[in-house]
C-alpha cells in the first residue's frame, strides 16, 4: 500500500507544477519529497523564493511505526553578496505514530546550501537542515522534535542530481525518548 502511494505521488509531482521532487533511499527507509514554487503558480515577481514542502518517509525498524508524513512552507533566498549561498526558512508540520503513541509536531526549520566555486562541469552543492520543536510545539504523546541532515549533490544534468546524505530523526515521547531515524542514503533530486 505505502509503496503504491510513494510512487503515486512520485509520478503525479509534474501534475502539481512542483518545481523540484526527489527520492532517497538505502536498505532500510524510502524517502518521497517535494517542494511547490509557490510564485511560479501565481505568476510572482518572486519565482524560486516560496515553496510548500512536503515528505512521505518510511522507515524498517524493530518497532511498530507509521510513515512519517510532512507538510509546511519554506523561504529560501541567496544570502546578500553570496551568489553561490542560500539560506532558508521555514515551518512544517510532522505526523507519525509510533506503536500506539501519536506524534505531532510543528517544528522551525532552516536550511543553508553551498555550490562549490570551483571550474567543473558538475556543480558541486553542499547542503545541511536542521529542524526543532520543543514541547510547547508538539501534540498528542509528543514532547520533542529534532532532525538533522547533511548532504553533498552533483549536478549531473540542468534538471537532475544525484546525492549522498545523512540524516538524524527523533521523536521524543512523553512517557519516551525514540529516535525514529539515524542513518545515510542516496538519491536523486529532478527539477521541473
Amino acid at each position: 500500500m505505502l509503496k503504491k502511494l510513494l510512487l503515486s505521488l512520485a509520478l503525479s509531482a509534474s501534475l502539481f507544477a512542483m518545481h523540484d521532487a526527489s527520492l532517497n533511499l538505502n536498505n532500510d527507509d524510502i524517502e518521497v519529497k517535494g517542494n511547490i514554487d509557490l510564485g511560479e503558480l501565481n505568476e510572482s515577481d518572486y519565482p524560486d523564493n516560496y515553496f510548500l514542502t512536503l515528505r512521505v518517509l518510511d522507515v524498517e525498524n524493530l518497532e511498530s511505526t507509521d510513515p512519517m508524513f510532512s507538510a509546511g512552507f519554506m523561504l529560501r533566498q541567496n544570502l546578500n553578496g553570496m551568489e553561490n549561498m542560500k539560506f532558508g526558512i521555514g515551518f512544517k508540520g510532522t505526523y507519525t505514530k509510533v506503536a500506539n503513541s501519536k506524534h505531532i509536531a510543528l517544528p522551525i526549520n532552516a536550511e543553508l546550501s553551498y555550490t562549490l566555486p570551483l571550474d567543473i562541469a558538475v556543480p558541486i552543492t553542499l547542503s545541511g537542515s536542521i529542524a526543532y520543536a520543543p514541547s510547547v510545539l508538539t501534540f498528542e504523546d509528543a514532547n520533542k522534535y529534532f532532525e538533522g541532515r547533511a548532504e553533498i549533490s552533483a549536478q549531473i544534468i540542468e534538471q537532475g542530481s544525484l546525492f549522498i546524505g545523512y540524516r538524524q530523526i527523533d521523536t521524543n515521547f512523553k512517557n519516551a525518548d525514540y529516535e525514529f531515524s539515524n542513518t545515510g542514503y542516496i538519491g536523486f533530486k529532478v527539477r521541473f
